[in-house]
């Protein structure tokens, strides 16, 4: 069921999420738990008048290409141990994903603790990272920057904190995210208090434009870039420049990027590095209508789609007809015969992953009944929100 907003519920909700991830202060008191429950949709079930299971949904924005599309963000899904197998949670995953629909949801999203639990409920691995460990020896190749310059401190200072969302909203109104969370001014401070310890670093050139941006922190001999945004590869070298002055034999370093970057090309040593693709995030395509109509198609043309086996959102069922027209993408159900069929899993690999729909067909997890000289244009992921 979905709970009230209350200090009633409030005050059974944290003390559930607490024992549940091992929290040991006072949620009713912590900023950063508060600051997500304050921007969230909750459902839960009661046993005996006692909250014995609970889901937490964030309401956020993403971008799919130039569409501003309502994403909810799945999170601190716990239950007492007494309760655990009695289907509490598989009752409120599918009320969480009948009400995103009602309020026009197009996609969800989730860190999952395991990806074959909630793949019964049609989430699908779509948002992978790019992990880099480098060799502190090959940090030799940065050399302080002789153009523009750098600038470190903390989201408190306004100057810093102006030019990253500046750089971040620019990238984001290219138009060309496919799965990107629209960040609000909340979840950018609660992404500083979450993170203690955080600096940021922003390159701005000659002149004086913010062209790239790191968030890093330094803990237990790691130095972690945990977001590393450039336009040029000036600002890309200036910043490793600053990972390359804290050089040590002591600290192993971690770069986290997107799946496409292509930051390790800037090594001219790089047998040394260290490269992992990790999945990072599912989604659950909420709303298959709203997500065609946000993507386009490589050539102008029709292509027909089928969606069969969503059992929980039977609107999504069905074939699609996607027509692109002079760069608009039109969609509606037809009754003719689809040119491809696959599951509302397997197409989010497709339509929100890293899959080409050539690709999907080889693997065999999509079914070609008609060739089509067409195929669905591939986004970027250029940045990462966790919850």
């Amino acid at each position: 069921m979905k709970l009230n907003k209350d200090s009633q519920t409030l005050d059974q909700i944290a003390p559930l999420v607490e024992y549940s991830f091992l929290k040991t202060n006072d949620l009713r008191q912590d900023t950063n738990f508060l600051s997500r429950y304050d921007h969230s949709m909750d459902f839960g079930e009661y046993k005996d008048g006692k909250l014995a299971s609970y889901i937490m949904v964030n309401e956020f924005e993403s971008r799919i290409f130039a569409k501003k599309v309502k994403m909810g963000g799945v999170g601190y899904v716990a239950s007492y141990p007494e309760n655990r197998g009695q289907g509490d949670i598989n009752r409120l995953m599918n009320e969480i994903i009948l009400e995103l629909y009602k309020q026009n949801y197009a996609i969800s999203n989730l860190a999952p603790f395991s990806e074959s639990f909630y793949r019964r409920y049609g989430y699908e691995n779509a948002i992978y990272e790019k992990m880099y460990e480098l060799n502190p020896t090959y940090l030799r190749f940065f050399k302080p920057v002789k153009e523009g310059k750098i600038v470190r401190g903390k989201w408190k200072d306004s100057d810093l904190k102006e030019a990253v969302i500046k750089l971040y909203q620019d990238k984001l109104n290219q138009n060309n995210q496919r799965n990107t969370v629209d960040r609000e001014d909340w979840w950018w401070d609660r992404l500083d208090t979450y993170y203690p310890g955080r600096f940021i670093c922003v390159y701005f050139d000659k002149n004086n434009q913010p062209a790239g941006y790191m968030f890093y922190r330094i803990r237990d001999r790691e130095f972690r870039v945990e977001e590393l945004y450039y336009k040029t590869p000036q600002a890309a070298k200036a910043l490793l420049s600053i990972i390359a002055s804290h050089s040590s034999s002591d600290l192993k370093y971690y770069v986290k990027m997107p799946e496409s970057s292509l930051l390790g090309e800037f090594f001219p040593e790089q047998e040394g590095l260290k490269v992992q693709i990790l999945p990072y995030v599912m989604t659950r395509i909420i709303n298959v209508e709203q997500v065609l109509e946000a993507l386009h198609l490589i050539n102008t043309g029709k292509i027909k789609i089928e969606i069969a086996d969503d059992e929980i959102v039977a609107e999504n069922n069905g074939t699609w007809e996607i027509d692109q027209i002079n760069k608009e993408t039109k969609v509606r159900k037809t009754e003719k015969d689809p040119d491809y069929s696959g599951s509302i899993t397997n197409w989010t690999k497709v339509l929100l992953g890293h899959l080409t729909l050539k690709q999907a067909v080889r693997l065999g997890f999509i079914k070609e009944h008609h060739l089509v000289d067409n195929d669905f244009i591939k986004g970027e992921v250029s940045f990462y929100d966790y919850f």
